[in-house]
């Protein structure tokens, strides 16, 4: 039963980030935009090799011998859905929109419950969800439910990836749309006049939380809570007409700065890493749009993909070694 739970969440995490990625290559194609289809083919296949490699590395049974579920994962369950009704009341009901009330649950679990400040913070992304897709509290708790419980059961995977926690929260925001026969949102693909400010503040988010992250030392949370915020403070008086898609572009590459090094090695990669969280985040606007977390699904679709373009290096490297050698 343990290992059907553990092997659930790295599947529901897998496949959800691989359909949005397929989503937004389907959306780079119908803009005839060939070059960046063929790097959104690119991301696919390491994206498909880091996940191969993550079964092996973390899920084979002698890797989950040891894991067991006990008070902490309920405590942990509880934190999300907490998170989850706090950030929405602070979206929907105070006004304050979904990426101040992330920001702010963030940076405040951060600060005063760090213990709990990952499931927390998944929970807001929860509360990030529209109010389009679903349009009271108990839609939410409905959603923080299950997100909690993906949460658990992804404890064994892709842990170290920045933006995991917001694709718990979009697998669980999407099956609740679903389930409540809501429909998703979709937008148009941004024209190239604001993509290029998406692109470079997608680049300037993702390094800049990896360097109060891990450089300053302050945590992942509080990195990319603190990057979202002062996106969505100063945006507004430098972009006035833009603000809100450059704010949650901010906010969107601040989840890949959660990453640990041994994910993404440097703010070289991690600038890679927040030009392919712009471009496809461009491109995937038209598709399951309005579930909180999809934000977090690029950014983790993203760093997996540089982490497994580097192992795929690294394999063809030894292996041409090992040609050589014989």
């Amino acid at each position: 039963m343990k290992r059907f739970i553990l092997i659930a969440g790295y599947l529901i995490l897998a496949l959800v980030t691989v359909l949005l990625f397929v989503l937004s290559f389907v959306g780079s194609v119908n803009q005839g935009l060939i070059i960046f289809a063929v790097l959104e083919a690119l991301i696919l296949v390491s994206l498909v090799f880091e996940y191969w490699r993550e079964w092996i590395i973390n899920l084979t049974k002698e890797k989950i011998a040891g894991i067991k579920f006990g008070k902490t994962d309920f405590f942990n369950f509880l934190a999300v859905v907490v998170g989850a009704l706090i950030a929405y009341t602070i979206s929907i009901n105070l006004k304050l929109g979904a990426v101040m009330a992330a920001s702010m649950v963030g940076v405040i679990v951060a600060l005063v419950l760090p213990a709990y400040g990952a499931p927390t913070y998944c929970g807001a992304f929860v509360g990030m969800t529209s109010a389009l897709c679903l349009p009271d509290h108990l839609g939410i708790l409905l959603s923080s439910v299950i997100a909690g419980a993906i949460f658990v059961a992804a404890k064994a995977s892709f842990n170290g990836f920045g933006g995991k926690l917001g694709t718990t929260a979009y697998a669980s925001t999407v099956a609740t749309t679903l389930l409540l026969g809501r429909s998703l949102t979709s937008a148009a693909v941004p024209n190239w006049d604001v993509g290029i400010y998406i692109v470079i503040y997608s680049i300037v988010g993702a390094v800049l939380s990896q360097i109060i992250n891990l450089r300053l030392k302050k945590g992942a949370v509080l990195g990319s809570a603190i990057v979202g915020l002062i996106g969505a403070i100063l945006l507004p008086t430098v972009h006035a007409e833009i603000s809100a898609v450059l704010a949650t572009i901010v906010i969107c590459a601040s989840f890949a700065g959660m990453s640990t090094y041994e994910r993404v090695p440097n703010e070289g990669y991690m600038a890679i890493a927040g030009f392919f969280i712009g471009v496809v985040f461009i491109f995937a606007q038209p598709y399951l749009g309005g579930g909180g977390g999809k934000l977090g699904t690029i950014a983790f679709g993203s760093v997996i993909a540089i982490r497994g373009m580097l192992d795929l290096v690294k394999l063809l490297q030894d292996r041409n070694k090992q040609a050589q050698v014989r």
